[in-house]
């Protein structure tokens, strides 16, 4: 990224103090507080459902000494014009699909249908084998004109690195 800064940058586990001083530091850099309320709250809130994925979805895989694992990651960068958000962290394999599954879903909807998605998620009873209803990747979606770009990296036979990125305009 060419004229790029970066507001935040992060890798490492995430943690509640973790947490609050990610947050701090997003709310505290001048470039966010210069921006227009409106893109200040959706930048916000696609950071704070970023960064509850990764503490509430990330897996830890065992250290070991062949191979080790990544830690999550987390990066709030303006560039130009733009905001770009960007996470990572390690899912297992066998949740992969799903996760697919969901990021297709949320780009291939306009915003009104995402809002009705988002009504059908939040009302439906949940199960215990449920990994998350996806809410935080419909807000997410609702919140950019852009499609979210994403991939997956294998790591090994139990887990691949999940990475996605959203656009904003500043």
């Amino acid at each position: 990224m060419s004229n790029s800064e970066t507001l935040v940058n992060f890798e490492g586990a995430i943690t509640f103090g973790t947490i609050e001083m990610l947050l701090n530091r997003l709310r505290c850099n001048a470039l966010f507080s210069e921006l227009p309320k409106p893109a200040r709250k959706r930048l916000y809130g696609i950071f704070v459902e970023s960064i509850d994925n990764i503490f509430k979805y990330a897996v830890k895989g065992e250290r070991g000494k062949k191979r080790p694992y990544p830690h999550p990651r987390i990066s709030v960068v303006k560039s130009g014009e733009k905001f770009v958000v960007k996470s990572g962290n390690m899912v297992r394999n066998e949740d992969v699909g799903d996760l697919i599954f969901k990021m297709e879903r949320v780009n291939q909807l306009d915003v009104e249908a995402l809002k009705t998605l988002y009504e059908q998620v939040i009302n439906k009873e949940s199960s215990l084998s449920d990994t998350g209803a996806g809410l935080g990747l419909i807000t997410m979606a609702m919140r950019t004109d852009h499609d979210i770009i994403f991939r997956f990296s294998e790591i090994d036979s139990l887990f691949s690195f999940f990475e996605y990125e959203i656009i904003l305009k500043g």
